[in-house]
């Protein structure tokens, strides 16, 4: 979970909703406006989008509360626009060139009619006001819209525009005569003044080419995207399943026009260059609401240094079924998310799929008959049902000060973000002992090391094995790209570093990725968990109260059949899942 504070006003604190609270979703408030969706249906439709990732609009096509056919007639009477039947219609090569591919597939558009003053764009859902002023900017039209099917939305622009594997290069190669206009019109240097950088972020060469880096990272799934300036250059990274990709460097001059562009997008002050700034953006790319966490940092030479963190719900799932545990490991864990009180810790480093472990447990305990708080820094994912709230020093909502503040508003469930320190862990116990279920994290590099971790931040040792209930130890490695998925027979080197005999083996072959377009050449598509669950039982409990070391603890842990992050990593192996150097590499 990361670690930064939200600013004042990025800390609105969310409050209980009625069950007919549409706010936030224009197409919900729609489609409940002309009868589609009865209120007590909005929080199972939240719930269900929420859990599996897809819009509101997939979502109530999925459920069969509307067709889509129905649908495009409500959006069309909405924008005042027809429905048509794309691939029915003629374009002209002239037509389609009036938007750039970036912009077709960033918006989710396609062109269809034009002339001198105005295009007309084909839409398969919802267009806001804020994306018809952007569209209307960066195309310097005028637009209107007609309304088509998303499939055939999709096609056209990659029938048109080339297929999804189109290199930004080669669409920056295009933006360079522009973007060279901008920057010799005006000093772009970090003594720049105010106006001048604030009017180079928000020409259209460079809104078109940020447009470009944010959709080819939710388009190759990235988690974060690094703008980074140095004195003669201007890196930009993605990560992508743990491991970071640099894109073709763009030139050094566009680092500050860029990185305000970015400030302006989540309304921070693009003039403070001296201080940390963090803030959000919400968006819609490609037909697909996405949250963006940014972080800025300032380094030499008075430039920043910035960090967004990619939320892309259409990727994510809360099913504990999808996380990737083993049969025992997912049985004893809904066991014990189901009790009535006590304490369940995950730990890992950061970017191991804690977050994502904990929201999914708070998901499956998440009925009407259960009040679930949680304090994270920052909030994640936004859930239907739960109770937010975001962690703030600077004005002393600290996660200890807003724990206890929980054990005031009634609840049965609590998430804190992470176990910092004595105050919190001490809260956290007394909400355990007072009839609430606790979920936290750490960061320890194994399950067993959480207890000491506990004990060192000077929790009694008694308080720790009557209050904890188990630890998740957790570790995301790279999966195997379906695609190239390529079978071999593993030597006794192999064999021997994952501690397995030839007899153990028997005729399974170890399987590894060659390498294809799909996956960019990494033999990787998509990452998977790995997992360690210690049960704390009467004699783990014992050893607690006797302040026995970790190794000790662990290894009694293995005695009473938990398995560890290296078998769970070999038995992804064995079924094909991941490789030998990845379960290496992290175990």
């Amino acid at each position: 979970m990361a670690a930064e504070a939200e600013t004042d006003d990025q800390t609105d604190v969310p409050q209980d909703a009625p069950i007919g609270d549409v706010s936030g979703d224009p197409l919900l408030q729609l489609l409940v406006e002309n009868g589609i969706v009865e209120e007590e249906d909005i929080a199972r439709i939240k719930e269900n989008g929420s859990r599996t990732g897809q819009s509101i609009r997939q979502t109530v096509i999925h459920m069969g509360i509307t067709t889509e056919d129905d649908l495009l007639e409500i959006v069309a009477g909405y924008l005042g626009a027809t429905v048509i039947n794309l691939p029915a219609v003629d374009i002209p090569p002239e037509v389609i060139h009036t938007i750039p591919a970036s912009v077709a597939r960033m918006y989710n558009v396609v062109p269809v009619e034009k002339d001198a003053n105005s295009v007309m764009l084909a839409v398969a859902d919802l267009i806001s006001p804020q994306t018809m002023d952007e569209l209307t900017f960066v195309l310097s039209r005028d637009v209107s819209f007609a309304v088509a099917r998303e499939e055939d939305v999709r096609n056209c622009i990659n029938q048109f525009y080339g297929d999804e594997s189109a290199s930004v290069n080669e669409m920056l190669a295009s933006l360079e005569a522009e973007i060279d206009q901008v920057s010799s019109a005006m000093d772009l240097s970090s003594e720049a003044a105010e106006e001048d950088i604030e009017a180079a972020a928000g020409s259209a060469p460079i809104i078109r080419f940020v447009t470009l880096v944010l959709y080819q990272a939710v388009h190759d799934r990235a988690s974060d995207i690094h703008f980074e300036p140095f004195a003669k250059e201007f890196k930009i990274r993605y990560r992508v399943d743990g491991a970071l990709y640099e894109m073709t460097p763009p030139p050094a001059r566009l680092a500050l026009p860029v990185i305000s562009r970015i400030k302006v997008m989540s309304s921070l002050n693009i003039a403070e260059r001296r201080l940390p700034q963090d803030g959000r953006i919400q968006i819609q790319i490609a037909g697909k609401p996405i949250d963006l966490r940014v972080a800025t940092l300032p380094t030499q030479n008075g430039m920043e240094s910035v960090v967004l963190r990619v939320l892309d719900r259409s990727v994510v799932s809360l099913d504990l079924e999808n996380l990737g545990m083993s049969d025992e490991v997912f049985e004893l864990f809904c066991a014990d998310v189901a009790k009535p009180n006590g304490i369940i810790i995950v730990t890992g480093p950061t970017g191991s799929g804690k977050t994502t472990t904990l929201y999914s447990a708070l998901r499956r305990v998440n009925t009407v008959e259960v009040k679930i708080l949680t304090a994270e820094e920052p909030v994640e994912y936004d859930v239907e049902g739960i109770i937010q709230v975001p962690i703030n020093p600077l004005v002393g909502n600290t996660f200890a000060s807003v724990l206890r503040s929980f054990l005031r508003q009634d609840p049965d469930v609590m998430m804190v973000g992470e176990i910092r320190d004595l105050e919190t862990a001490q809260t956290a116990i007394q909400a355990s002992l007072t009839g609430h279920l606790v979920f936290s994290t750490l960061h320890t590099t194994d399950a067993a090391g959480a207890i000491t971790r506990l004990i060192d931040m000077g929790v009694e040792p008694y308080l720790c094995s009557s209050t904890l209930e188990a630890v998740m130890g957790q570790r995301l490695l790279r999966s195997i790209c379906p695609r190239c998925k390529t079978s071999y027979k593993p030597d006794r080197s192999i064999l021997e570093q994952l501690g397995l005999s030839e007899t153990e083996i028997g005729d399974r072959e170890l399987h590894y990725g060659e390498g294809c377009q799909e996956c960019n050449n990494t033999g990787y598509k998509g990452r998977r968990g790995i997992y360690e669950y210690l049960q704390v039982s009467n004699p783990i409990a014992m050893m607690i109260n006797e302040r026995k070391p970790t190794l000790l603890v662990r290894n009694k842990a293995i005695e009473l059949g938990m398995r560890t992050l290296r078998e769970d990593g070999v038995r992804n192996i064995l079924n094909g899942y991941t490789t030998v150097e990845e379960v290496l590499k992290y175990t």
